[in-house]
């Protein structure tokens, strides 16, 4: 999801990814990396299917988890009892029990309240982070302000307790739209941007500095892998003609990290890339450090437009090498292995993924020896405020959020 001002009215729109600007993804990958293996279908019973006949056990177990109710929500995390979802219109984060799925409250507003909380993570056994993106901005008009708040949580006796204990500002940082981090412990952070197309790193001590950042946010000087798309095509999404207000492909957005490999998505150049962690710290410039960049995986050739909304290894199992991504404009959950670039459907049901925007691993539940992966779908595609390409209201009230057990 990322949100923009078009003709000064502020509009949440979906972050989408296809041919324009100044890359040709076509140019720059080998065609073994190009196909979707396996396919996903719900069949009714929310299995995903991967290279393997219907007899076959599936990739994994999906089922309803719950539903939510506010507008247009982002953002997703949880832990053992409790599970966080964000309302970033109304500037809100609600709580909810895991098991029985009542209400616990809200995170307390940050001292200036929430601007736009989009993306929320888990950081620790008992403690999240929101990502809040500094309310509506214009790119290139007026940059983002964005800011990550850390919050220490207890849930005793059924009673949440929270407490703001950190708060990282980007103050003096050229950002245009930051719209995903990734934790990397002891509390650091990447957070990329994707207007100019760039990757800050947060220190420990909450100091911003450069990742991979451009010479000068000059277009001539963008990062290909990273650089900012002003049009894309109109698309058909579910059988509902799509095409955001602006026009506009951000660039770097999705980001994960294992072991010493960092992974992002560009949205505009269509493909995950990766590069070593400890190039940042190599003492080159940074954007000398985009050298270091290499292909993973780009979108398969029949698709013209893509948008992986968020992508995750799993935490708790580290034997489990894929890259989990919400491929929203396909209405599927997608997995990728880094090693090939080989991606699988794992669910493709357009029920319980309706624009999947948002995603969250939970530790196994009690007698359960997977994790859970929660995908929230928010319908983007569905309203007229973020498809220009519609005037009449589809939205089907609640939103799913649904649940992902993997098999294998």
């Amino acid at each position: 999801m990322r949100f923009a001002i078009v003709s000064g009215l502020a509009l949440v729109l979906a972050a989408c990814n296809g041919p324009g600007g100044s890359v040709d993804p076509e140019e720059a990958v080998d065609s073994t990396a190009e196909a979707i293996h396996g396919h996903g279908h719900g069949h009714g019973h929310g299995h995903g299917h991967g290279d393997c006949d219907d007899d076959d056990e599936p990739i994994a177990d999906i089922s309803e988890f719950t539903t939510v109710n506010p507008p247009i929500p982002g953002g997703l995390a949880g832990g053992e009892d409790v599970v966080f979802y964000g309302s970033p219109l109304e500037g809100r984060v609600f709580a909810i029990d895991r098991h029985d799925k009542s209400a616990l409250g809200e995170l307390p507003q940050p001292p200036g309240n929430f601007a736009l909380p989009l993306i929320i993570h888990s950081i620790g056994p008992t403690r999240v982070a929101v990502l809040d993106c500094g309310g509506f901005q214009q790119p290139g008009v007026v940059d983002a302000s964005p800011s990550i708040y850390e919050y220490e949580y207890s849930y005793e006796n059924g009673s949440l307790t929270t407490t703001l204990a950190r708060t990282v500002h980007f103050t003096g940082i050229k950002v245009g739209f930051a719209e995903e981090f990734v934790y990397l412990g002891n509390g650091s952070y990447l957070v990329p941007d994707a207007v100019y197309g760039s990757i800050w790193r947060v220190k420990p001590d909450g100091t911003v500095v450069p990742g991979i950042v451009p010479k000068t946010f000059a277009p001539s000087d963008a990062i290909p892998q990273m650089v900012y798309c002003t049009d894309m095509p109109q698309i058909t999404v579910g059988g509902i003609p799509f095409l955001f207000n602006d026009s506009t492909i951000p660039g770097v957005a999705g980001i994960a990290k294992r072991d010493n490999t960092v992974y992002f998505y560009s949205s505009c150049a269509g493909a995950v890339y990766k590069f070593p962690y400890s190039a940042l710290f190599d003492g080159r410039k940074p954007w000398q450090r985009a050298s270091s960049i290499s292909l993973v995986s780009k979108k398969p050739a029949n698709v013209q437009v893509e948008e992986l909304l968020e992508m995750q290894f799993n935490p708790f199992d580290p034997s489990d090498p894929h890259l989990y991504a919400a491929d929203a404009l396909q209405l599927r959950m997608i997995r990728i292995d880094p090693a090939n670039g080989h991606r699988e459907v794992i669910g493709d049901d357009p029920h319980l993924f309706n624009f999947p925007a948002s995603l969250g691993f939970l530790p196994p539940a009690p007698g359960e020896d997977r994790a859970s992966l929660l995908v929230l779908s928010n319908q983007q595609h569905r309203d007229p405020l973020l498809n220009d390409a519609i005037e009449e209201d589809y939205v089907t009230l609640p939103y799913m959020v649904a649940e992902v057990l993997i098999n294998d």
